[in-house]
């Protein structure tokens, strides 16, 4: 728990710390035109990856997604900080999204199979949410300070002994629980294509809206993020083992949690 811990914090860090960071990336790599996508090529891989890893980790165990996220995360951030320009940071940015969106699936996931009892499951789900909320509190004064009196790249430079701490601890002390199924696992390809169809197509209107308002070309990303949607819903009503099952959208108590958990997302990204 001590490792999913650091590098949930990591993760949280990473979305709002690069922030105070970017004018002093911009004065050295230049390509201004690039600014917005050094924090929305991450938000957009990490949406997408999301779902889809939680899912994955459902039938086949957390732990090997989980040291393949903290792998994937701390390349990522090593590229990072060495960018010689704004395209390659934002590609390896977008890179260091995917271990994120992996780390967030899994790492929450994790806890019900570790701990069986609903009580100790809720104290480990409020310590990992209280990690995430300081993480993304906490990144904007971070980043400022590290930019200042090391230089951008440590920014991204500093979670290698930290993702080299959490791998240790994760790698030695993770159980790898098995999830018990019967029959043969159908992984719902075409609904982990429609998912991130759907979000990463719902991330670039969120992007583009406020910048060029409503032009024909947003219009039609609309309709075609509507059209996605009707179709995930299609697919996954079929779908023997889909990627969003539709019945956890019956629970009236599942649907509070669902809503109150987007209200906290507006609320700490603002």
């Amino acid at each position: 728990m001590l490792g999913i811990g650091l590098v949930n914090m990591l993760v949280a860090l990473d979305q709002t710390v690069v922030s105070t960071a970017l004018p002093s990336i911009v004065a050295e790599l230049h390509g201004f035109e690039f600014y917005a996508w050094i924090a929305s090529a991450y938000l957009l891989a990490s949406v997408v990856t999301v779902p889809v890893f939680g899912r994955l980790g459902d039938y086949f165990g957390r732990k090997r997604f989980v040291i393949a996220a903290v792998i994937v995360f701390t390349v990522a951030s090593v590229l990072c900080g060495l960018a010689t320009d704004m395209r390659f940071l934002a590609a390896a940015r977008a890179l260091q999204g995917v271990g994120g969106g992996m780390m967030v699936g899994t790492a929450f996931a994790s806890i019900p199979d570790l701990f069986p009892d609903p009580r100790a499951r809720v104290r480990w789900q409020v310590v990992m949410a209280a990690a995430y909320g300081i993480g993304t509190a906490a990144g904007p004064s971070l980043g400022g300070w590290l930019s200042e009196h090391f230089g951008w790249r440590s920014t991204f430079l500093v979670n290698l002994p930290v993702g080299a701490l959490a791998l240790y601890f994760i790698w030695a002390h993770l159980p790898r629980y098995q999830p018990a199924r019967t029959g043969e696992v159908r992984i719902d390809w075409t609904g982990a294509a429609l998912v991130a169809l759907v979000l990463g197509g719902f991330q670039t209107l969120i992007e583009a809206v406020p910048k060029s308002g409503l032009t024909p070309g947003n219009g039609a990303l609309a309709l075609a993020v509507l059209a996605g949607a009707a179709a995930l819903l299609t697919c996954e009503r079929r779908a023997t083992h889909p990627i969003i099952p539709l019945d956890l959208f019956r629970d009236p108590q599942l649907v509070t949690l669902f809503t109150l958990s987007t209200l906290s997302g507006f609320v700490m990204f603002s």
